[in-house]
């Protein structure tokens, strides 16, 4: 287990607590799904795998609309957080503790429709290797999709400074700005393992209303999709 993932270890049945010290995971979760399910164009039947998947909450929402889900994360707690709550909801998602690179040894390439793989690449240790096995899983033409932090001067004050310190949106030591992603890194990345980034969206937070909501500003969260190419080129 890596020092990122020891962060989630603790929260436990706090995954689900919409007031607790993952409140605002909740905030963002109607906003980035319904940004995904518009985007996937409907996903009754679609096979999903939540990369990073945590307690479930996006997990869930993909479950509820149809999606065929598999979810996975390093994160024992997090897992049994993630099927005790998909009981209680009567969804059937297959959770795994299990890494990107092992779930693909396991099973192969080419498996999902979809892909999702958000708020965790600011988290991973090697981010092409997990992209790669990743993106690796998509069928042709099948859907990625992301939400992290940029590496800004601006995601330095705002994500981490006054998240954590000022505003206590989400625990002291959380982030780590040196893992934080260029939106051009992740095109690269992206385009190296053939598939090309179709859209980025910024998640600005509104301090008048204490909400989030989409934007053209990527300067600090963002979120978007790619689509695997049918053809390598």
């Amino acid at each position: 287990m890596t020092t990122e993932t020891e962060k989630f270890e603790k929260y436990g049945a706090e995954w689900w607590n919409p007031t607790g010290r993952l409140f605002s995971l909740h905030r963002i979760n109607p906003l980035r799904f319904d940004y995904f399910s518009d985007k996937a164009g409907g996903l009754s039947g679609k096979k999903t795998l939540d990369v990073g998947c945590g307690g479930g909450l996006l997990a869930e929402r993909f479950a509820a609309s149809g999606a065929l889900v598999a979810g996975i994360d390093l994160s024992p707690i997090a897992i049994e957080a993630a099927k005790k709550h998909a009981k209680e909801s009567g969804l059937d998602i297959e959770y795994m503790v299990c890494s990107v690179s092992k779930l693909r040894a396991a099973q192969g390439d080419s498996l999902f429709d979809i892909v999702i793989c958000a708020e965790v690449l600011e988290h991973v240790d090697d981010l092409n290797g997990f992209l790669r096995d990743s993106l690796a899983m998509l069928k042709p033409g099948g859907l990625f999709f992301f939400g992290t932090i940029n590496k800004t001067l601006k995601a330095r004050l705002l994500a981490v400074f006054v998240a954590e310190d000022v505003l206590n949106m989400v625990p002291k030591g959380t982030h780590d700005y040196k893992r934080f992603v260029r939106p051009s890194l992740l095109k690269k990345i992206i385009a190296d393992n053939d598939a090309e980034m179709m859209e980025l969206k910024g998640m600005s937070y509104d301090v008048l209303r204490f909400e989030f909501k989409l934007s053209n500003d990527t300067s600090v969260n963002y979120l978007g999709y790619a689509r695997k190419r049918t053809e390598k080129p």
